[in-house]
């Protein structure tokens, strides 16, 4: 009997049945009652049924229903997809924050498809300018400096992290933490050119720090 039934209509026949048999033994009021349905529902399940068997219980829904959102919202819903080329989502929250008009986005969608509007291309994604700000022409001309302490072996020590803007070539180089009025010489660990070596770097922690090849 449900093997022609709709695959997502089998739960809701299986309920209206129970509703069904349960009026055909006590009644339409007690079913009405019992089920918390109107008794107008009941009686015309109960005609469908036997007339039709299982399959008089299989909702009849309208294959297009009303539109649920007025004709101003479909209007705006149609320039935010010509004209800013926004999307559902995008197009929700533009609704919301400038003309305070609450809309699902699955509705919005439903309004796009009803209208004919085709459905928006990818656009590139953008590239990042940040690497062309700090873009220069000639090696060490613009050196990007950054310091940290990082532990080492139970002790405190600065990280030293400089970036040439140019070769984009990036030094690291350890340094002992000392006294404060002692300069710094000891360092552990080096991947830079000759150029970088000959350059003296400050750090804005009232500490000046030399390079030991300087």
């Amino acid at each position: 009997m449900m093997d022609n039934i709709p695959s997502r209509y089998q739960l809701r026949v299986k309920q209206r049945r129970r509703v069904v048999e349960f009026a055909d033994d006590y009644g339409f009021r007690a079913a009405a009652r019992h089920f918390g349905l109107a008794r107008r529902t009941v009686r015309t399940w109960c005609r469908r049924w036997r007339a039709e068997g299982d399959q008089g219980l299989v909702p009849r829904y309208p294959a297009r229903r009303r539109r649920r959102v007025s004709e101003g919202i479909v209007e705006l819903a149609r320039l935010a997809r010509t004209e800013y080329r926004w999307g559902a989502t995008r197009t929700r929250i533009w609704l919301d924050r400038v003309h305070q008009i609450r809309v699902n986005a699955k509705t919005l969608q439903r309004v796009f498809c009803d209208l004919g509007l085709p459905v928006l291309m990818k656009t590139p994604k953008r590239k990042p300018k940040q690497l062309k700000l700090f873009e220069k022409d000639a090696p060490g001309d613009s050196i990007q400096v950054d310091v940290k302490v990082v532990p080492v072996k139970r002790e405190r020590a600065f990280q030293y992290t400089a970036l040439n803007d140019c070769t984009r070539l990036r030094v690291l180089r350890l340094y002992a933490r000392q006294n404060q009025h002692s300069s710094i010489t000891s360092w552990t660990s080096s991947a830079a050119p000759d150029r970088f070596r000959s350059r003296s770097c400050s750090a804005t922690t009232g500490r000046n720090f030399r390079s030991p090849s300087s």
